[in-house]
């Protein structure tokens, strides 16, 4: 097995080295004016398209969070803006029924500056506790709103995790009262963050524990009660789940198991459970011809694959952007969103065996998505919200 790692981890220097170059690339030349965060809502109507204002957004790869707090029923945005050369603060966007504010937490927390042009957020809330986790300086941190007051907390000195960690692959969801956060170090190693109790915190390889590489681009992933399930892109483009079965983890490749094609190498990468089942649909971008693809799990973990790009007739996805997906209420029914050029399109299925493409930015006349950044967004009952960053 260490032979295995060795010879794995060299070409994944290979591979990260040519994703790095093709990420810089993307980032060098800095847009000439602000951008800001925009809001997509579906109110079970018609959508519209709002700019919502807050600090602004100058830097392309900034990743987005979004999630809702109960029961005050507030909604909760978090970004990055630049305060110096690459250098940015973690801001927070709020809506409270009436009006969105901005804060900038990393001056409320007292915490390190983001130090980077690319960097993932992640979070979740529980009722009306928040936490947020962003990386800086090859360090994750946890932003906690505890209903009173923020603070920041350096995770990888309280689990002594000596890995350098990459800007991108982050991932964050609670089994209540367990806390649990994933992302990628230098040369591809997972790793996962896990506290019991929110205080205490320790270190898990699952590199070492599942042997599989990540690419350190996106990685996606939930829970189904203690069950846990976590999905990355390895160094040849296959598409893989980590799953946690309450006592061991096990590694799955999707794209050996499904003859599917590989993805491309920055392709997002997003999964979703639909609700109340086991039935996993998990979304990324193949490499050859940049298609939208589907893996579906059926309820006896059987599974199949979709290109939702022949199905839809929709336009091709942009290769670096993160892909959205998530389920609308009592329906069930997947939504997914990705950009194609500067346009948010969301494919949504209006029969079991057809798929339809809206170009949502057309619709509603809103801002050109930049090429980049991230995506966001959730629904409750069956209005939908995403949110993404305009130029």
């Amino acid at each position: 097995m260490n032979n295995d790692r060795e010879y794995r981890s060299f070409t994944f220097r290979l591979f990260f080295a040519a994703c790095g170059m093709g990420l810089l690339i993307s980032l060098v030349a800095r847009p000439l004016h602000a951008q800001y965060v925009h809001q997509l809502s579906y109110n079970g109507s018609h959508w519209t398209d709002q700019n919502l204002g807050g600090a602004a957004v100058e830097t392309n790869g900034t990743g987005i969070a979004a999630f809702d707090t109960t029961p005050n029923d507030q909604t909760h945005v978090y970004y990055s803006s630049p305060t110096g050369y690459a250098i940015d603060d973690v801001h927070q966007l709020f809506f409270n029924g009436f009006n969105w504010a901005d804060q900038d937490l990393t001056l409320l927390t007292s915490a390190p500056a983001n130090f980077s042009w690319y960097s993932q957020k992640s979070g979740f809330s529980v009722r009306n506790y928040q936490y947020v986790y962003y990386i800086t300086g090859g360090e994750v941190h946890q932003m906690l709103y505890d209903n009173s007051g923020w603070t920041d907390t350096n995770l990888t000195n309280l689990a002594g995790v000596t890995d350098y960690a990459d800007d991108g692959g982050l991932l964050a969801f609670t089994t209540t009262p367990a806390l649990h956060v994933y992302f990628v170090a230098h040369y591809g190693v997972i790793h996962q963050l896990f506290s019991p109790d929110g205080v205490t915190w320790q270190d898990v390889d699952l590199t070492y524990v599942a042997n599989t590489y990540s690419c350190a681009c996106w990685m996606s992933g939930f829970n189904i009660g203690n069950l846990q399930y976590l999905y990355v892109l390895d160094v040849v483009g296959h598409i893989h789940q980590l799953f946690y079965n309450n006592s061991t983890w096990s590694d799955q490749d999707l794209t050996a198991l499904t003859k599917t094609p590989p993805a491309s190498f920055n392709s997002g990468v997003e999964a979703v459970v639909i609700p109340g089942t086991n039935k996993v649909r998990l979304y990324f971008t193949a490499v050859h011809g940049g298609h939208l693809m589907q893996l579906a799990s059926n309820t006896s973990g059987k599974w199949s694959s979709t290109d939702l790009t022949k199905k839809s007739k929709g336009p091709i996805p942009n290769q670096s952007n993160q892909i959205l997906a998530f389920t609308s209420n009592p329906n069930n029914e997947v939504n997914v969103y990705y950009v194609s050029g500067n346009d948010v399109n969301r494919l949504s299925q209006p029969t079991p065996t057809t798929w339809s493409n809206e170009d949502l930015t057309a619709l509603t006349d809103g801002g050109l998505a930049t090429p980049t950044n991230g995506l966001a967004g959730f629904s409750v009952n069956n209005n939908q919200y995403v949110f993404y960053v305009a130029q």
